[in-house]
């Protein structure tokens, strides 16, 4: 992999571990905080899925620049990238069609989703640990390279 290919998965990794631990760690708790919780869902939803959708491109160039790379690190990466996809492809979906118009504690699907919310906050935060590990290794760089080539 050239030195360009080794830059990219980098700043793609950086990417993908920076906006995970920003929006689920910082903005979407400063949300519920500040707002009615209607508000705050529909805008940490929809920050979610944006940024699960960016996930999956940053995942797919983290995983294909850790090919070749001594275990664990391809798996690792392909763990999270599927962390990510299961989250953007099968659990927000989920999620966002037990939403009715008056949706809350009332709702007669809550409990459904505060599971599923659960279970999405546990796979967040693995997929936030393991892109984090990925980042702090040094995407890109081969067995026993340093992390900056020259």
């Amino acid at each position: 992999m050239g030195r360009a290919h080794k830059a990219v998965a980098r700043v793609a990794a950086a990417l993908w571990a920076g906006g995970l631990w920003a929006i689920g760690y910082l903005v979407a708790p400063l949300l519920f905080a500040r707002l009615p919780l209607a508000v705050a869902g529909g805008i940490a939803g929809t920050l979610f899925a944006i940024w699960q959708g960016l996930g999956l491109l940053f995942g797919g160039i983290v995983f294909f620049a850790m090919r070749g790379r001594a275990r664990p690190w391809p798996a690792l990466a392909l763990i999270a990238w599927a962390l990510d996809a299961g989250f953007e492809l099968i659990l927000l979906p989920i999620m966002d069609s037990l939403k009715g118009p008056h949706f809350g504690p009332a709702s007669p699907h809550w409990h459904v989703f505060l599971i599923l919310h659960s279970v999405a906050a546990a796979c967040y935060l693995v997929e936030g640990l393991l892109v984090l590990a990925l980042v702090a290794d040094g995407v890109g760089r081969t067995n026993g390279a340093q992390l900056v080539d020259g």
